[in-house]
């Protein structure tokens, strides 16, 4: 056997175990859009509660229901949920109501780590298809420049403290960026607390009728919120086009 021919039959074993390895990868990713799928129809009363007041009451009764570490793990698991499926409304007021302003913000806080964290290590490993799954093509392009920017953790940390901002639809394209899952987690992550942190507040203080402080947290959302709305679009323009012009 010569040279070349060993070059061709070490070329085709390549080749085969790509090919092995790509079936592997759309086997697996299958099974986990099954799973996530099954979860997501599995909670679609739970989806449809969560869009009405009476719904979210019903949902604060229920976990009353339970006590110690099975209510915790069920809210921290909700709200996991809810980053992973971003179709659910955000229940961290739910947890300032069951567990108070700090355990409240606290377990929000878990939860939308943990949720990100496994959007983190899906991404990674299957790459941009699971991220085609669960975000709209509008969404991809929008942000499609965070994938090459050289200063994302910065980029990042100013995106997450605007108001308005889909940070869960972010999490899907945060794994495709430069930025290593250290940076992340410890600068960028930390940057959802003020807003977690805001709507356990006003939670907890609803349930105990603290309602000056309700209509000032209140007041503080909405004039964020306004903020938000009106120059999220244009701080993202801006991003782009300094991107461009580099």
């Amino acid at each position: 056997m010569n040279e070349e021919q060993e070059k061709e039959i070490l070329n085709e074993a390549k080749i085969q175990t790509a090919r092995h390895k790509k079936k592997i990868q759309i086997i697996s990713l299958v099974a986990i859009i099954a799973v996530i799928a099954m979860a997501a129809v599995a909670c679609i009363p739970l989806i449809k509660a969560l869009h009405s007041k009476a719904g979210i009451a019903a949902l604060e009764r229920k976990l009353d229901n339970y006590s110690g570490i099975v209510g915790v793990l069920i809210f921290t698991f909700i709200q996991a949920l809810q980053v992973v499926i971003a179709v659910i409304p955000p229940i961290q007021v739910v947890g300032g109501v069951l567990f108070g302003w700090f355990w409240g913000g606290l377990l929000s806080f878990l939860g939308t780590l943990l949720g990100t964290m496994a959007i983190f290590v899906l991404v990674k490993k299957f790459g941009r298809p699971i991220v085609e799954a669960f975000v709209d093509e509008k969404q991809l392009k929008k942000f499609k420049f965070l994938q090459n920017e050289k200063k994302i953790t910065v980029i990042l940390i100013i995106l997450y403290l605007i108001p308005g901002i889909p940070k869960d639809v972010i999490s899907y394209i945060v794994p495709l960026t430069p930025i290593s899952k250290k940076d992340f987690f410890y600068y960028v992550m930390p940057c959802r607390l003020p807003a977690i942190m805001l709507s356990t507040i006003l939670g907890s203080n609803v349930k105990s009728g603290n309602f000056t402080v309700v209509l000032v947290v209140l007041g503080v959302a909405l004039v964020a919120g306004i903020v938000g709305f009106l120059f999220k679009d244009v701080i993202v323009n801006k991003m782009k086009q300094h991107k461009k012009n580099k």
